[in-house]
């Protein structure tokens, strides 16, 4: 017999095989046994936590030939074919390739006719959200009103993507992720009907790493063993999962802190060349911030569950950054952990989302401009604290009316603003003077926001200048001048990101 695969051979066959799923298991369990039975049902959650396992569950016990049973038999025909995926009145439909109009209005022809056996004609629609709106739309009326013997199962991941109108309409049951203790019992459970034998330890690294998905462990577990055979152990595991070290990560919360672009690349190189694969890294990465803000926020360091050994590196980086600074670094890569996921090339999606949080730096120097810390430069804070009332550059009177709209609107550039040596408001013109033309870059790549924004307050079109004093202040400067590529958003959004600087354009 061909070798099957532990997430297949140990999928749950009835509602007591159904790990940390306690409240949903209960709900469709007393409705059977009540005879509640609804007409359509939702179960949402993250992957591999058993949505669309209860769906065929819930369907085998309604057409149970000794049911409808709060638990399937498992040995009638009914039971054994909804199992294989071969009883012809229980229908699975993949979203992702069934999303058209034609496909609903062929569905809805087939739910007239009644059972060819069965006690229900039942329809388990698994990636539900991958539906299109003209296809929810064309199914809406079919899930409102029914006919007695249809039942729709509906399983998605995402259940913001289903529409109100489909969500008010069906039994709504949510998964949540099984909890660490639980998912070590299953591993344990099937490890000794295998009969491997692993340490806790091990499989509380495959537990951690499955995230609360049973299938996602299973998988691991599965890859764990063809690496170490029947004898499972931690050091096998953190070998075969490529485990990041807690120096690493420190490393990089370090580099992170301090701006360093250029040693974060060189230290992805390493990563890179040790062959880790960056989603994982990047993942592991965020759970390590997870234990600085535990850390420094107090926490019991059992919460940890870190070995003596990194606690002490974890410990040494809370030292170095206060709470807020880990908030922030922690806010700033949470902002791509989704791009990061989905992205086909994960190592520029890494190296993208690490170069955008070593802006960190330049954006505390800028949090503190705008609350009256100290003016911002590139490198560094340059000037002692101000006064809030000292914030603002000198300026004309003329000018308040705009320096007031401009801190409401865009409290960010008001703080890159107020490094400028003068502002002035002359005609229709505002001219903004700065020593440093880095100081000036922020306003230069949103000029044209500035303007649109000047043009409200002032009733009228209104140009905005931005200049240093090494310029003369007469005549627009070349690299002011319009350009298709300095006007390019997407050069923009960089230099915004990473701080780049177009010295020469190639015509």
């Amino acid at each position: 017999m061909s070798y099957q695969a532990l997430a297949r051979k140990y999928r749950p066959q009835t509602f007591a095989d159904i790990v940390g799923q306690e409240t949903v298991v209960r709900t469709l369990q007393n409705s059977i046994r009540d005879g509640r039975i609804h007409h359509a049902y939702l179960f949402a959650g993250v992957r591999g936590v058993g949505k669309t396992t209860a769906a065929r569950i819930l369907a085998k016990a309604l057409n149970c030939e000794h049911g409808p049973a709060a638990e399937p038999d498992n040995t009638c025909t009914i039971c054994r074919e909804i199992t294989e995926g071969i009883d012809l009145d229980v229908r699975e439909i993949d979203a992702a390739t069934y999303t058209g109009v034609d496909n609903i209005r062929e569905l809805r022809d087939v739910t007239q006719f009644h059972p060819a056996r069965d006690r229900y004609r039942i329809f388990i629609v698994d990636e539900a959200h991958m539906l299109s709106a003209p296809a929810w739309n064309a199914l809406l009326k079919l899930i409102e009103e029914p006919p007695p013997h249809v039942i729709f199962m509906f399983a998605t991941t995402e259940m913001q993507k289903v529409p109100a109108t489909i969500i008010s309409r069906v039994q709504k049951n949510q998964l949540r992720k099984i909890t660490l203790e639980d998912l070590i019992g299953r591993l344990a459970q099937i490890c000794k009907a295998e009969g491997i034998d692993a340490d806790r330890a091990a499989l509380e690294i495959v537990a951690r790493r499955g995230e609360g998905s049973v299938r996602d462990a299973l998988s691991l577990l599965d890859q764990v063993i063809a690496f170490s055979g029947s004898t499972v152990r931690a050091v096998d595991v953190n070998t075969i999962l490529a485990l990041s070290d807690t120096t690493f990560f420190a490393r990089i919360v370090t580099l992170i802190s301090e701006g360093d672009h250029g040693a974060i690349l060189e230290a992805l190189q390493e990563v890179s060349d040790s062959g880790r694969d960056f989603k994982m890294l990047y993942r592991d990465l965020l759970n390590f911030v997870r234990n600085l803000l535990l850390l420094a926020g107090g926490a019991n360091e059992a919460m940890l569950a870190a070995s003596p050994e990194d606690l002490v590196t974890t410990r040494s980086v809370t030292q170095k950054l206060s709470y807020t600074d880990l908030l922030r670094i922690a806010n700033l890569l949470l902002r791509d952990d989704e791009t990061v996921n989905r992205a086909e090339h994960q190592r520029l999606a890494v190296e993208i989302a690490l170069l955008k949080a070593a802006t960190f730096p330049r954006l505390k120097a800028v949090e503190e401009v705008v609350s009256g810390g100290a003016v911002v430069s590139r490198t560094a804070v340059a000037k002692p604290p101000l006064s809030k009332a000292a914030a603002l550059p000198p300026h004309s009177e003329s000018a308040d009316a705009f320096l007031t709209r401009l801190q409401k609107a865009r409290p960010l550039l008001a703080g890159y603003a107020a490094a400028a040596k003068s502002f002035v408001k002359d005609g229709n013109r505002l001219v903004w003077t700065f020593e440093d033309r880095d100081l000036a870059q922020p306003l230069l790549d949103e000029r044209k926001s500035l303007e649109e924004l000047a043009s409200e307050v002032y009733g009228t079109r209104v140009e905005v200048a931005i200049e240093t004093a090494a310029e003369k202040p007469s005549g627009r400067r070349a690299e002011d001048k319009p350009s298709a590529l300095r006007d390019d958003p997407v050069l923009q959004s960089f230099q915004r990101h990473l701080g780049g600087e177009l010295m020469k354009e190639k015509r």
